[in-house]
């Protein structure tokens, strides 16, 4: 596991971690550029080491952050997870957490269990040749995005990175979310401040039900509601992560 290599160093600022989704590249990011100028950013790429589980997953970000902070350890650190990165997110708050000072978790993935038939996706991809595999991805981008929100080149930008993503890590990953465990004692003592933003017109996970379900779980959190976004809220033209927090 890698931070990606960031455009940006200012080493002065917050450090901001970002978790990302499915796609596991890190590099969705790109159009929220406020959060690049009022950061110091780190993307996670989660290579495609098909196979291993959330404990070792955890473990492997958990050292890789700890040797991040070593170099700046007097900064605040913000953790922001998205979909996929939001489950990752929380199993970083039950292994450290002491370690950051605020938490955003987006349209969170551990909604995946109420959506049955997303399992069928394990199966799908294993057995799907690649070309077709590939073509596939057109099909899924209105469940993952409000297209008419985005522009032309974040459209790209996500059908690029689905694309480029192997079948078999697709089904590893989503095998990761269908034994997504949340331990909520552990987390209901989380002490840090908690955002938890959530898609109204998310079309893959009902991310509303599921962050009114977050927000019963931890102390200190509070809710924002993207009422026109869809799944993949960051890449949309009129969602600013930054004013989002600030408003927070």
């Amino acid at each position: 596991m890698i931070f990606l290599p960031s455009k940006t160093l200012n080493t002065r600022n917050p450090l901001f971690i970002y978790l990302p989704g499915l796609d596991g590249s890190g590099k969705l990011l790109k159009n929220q550029t406020q959060i690049w100028e009022h950061f110091d950013v780190r993307c996670v790429a989660i290579p495609p080491n098909h196979g291993i589980e959330w404990p070792e997953l955890t473990q492997q970000l958990v050292t890789l952050i700890q040797e991040q902070v070593k170099i700046h350890d007097d900064r605040e650190i913000y953790l922001c997870g998205e979909s996929f990165g939001a489950c990752l997110a929380m199993t970083l708050m039950e292994k450290i957490p002491n370690l950051f000072t605020k938490v955003i978790l987006i349209n969170s993935a551990s909604a995946f269990h109420e959506r049955p038939w997303l399992n069928w996706g394990t199966y799908i991809t294993q057995i799907m040749p690649d070309w077709i595999y590939r073509g596939s991805t057109l099909l899924l981008l209105p469940f993952l995005a409000k297209l008419e929100a985005l522009n032309l080149r974040e459209r790209q930008r996500l059908l690029r990175v689905m694309a480029l993503l192997p079948p078999h890590i697709v089904s590893w990953r989503i095998s990761l979310l269908a034994k997504f465990f949340l331990n909520q004692n552990k987390l209901n003592e989380y002490q840090k401040d908690v955002l938890i933003v959530a898609s109204r017109e998310d079309q893959l996970l009902p991310s509303l039900k599921e962050a009114e379900r977050l927000n019963s779980i931890f102390t200190h959190s509070k809710i924002t509601i993207l009422p026109h976004s869809g799944h993949c809220c960051l890449l949309e033209k009129g969602v600013n992560l930054l004013q989002i927090i600030k408003k927070y």
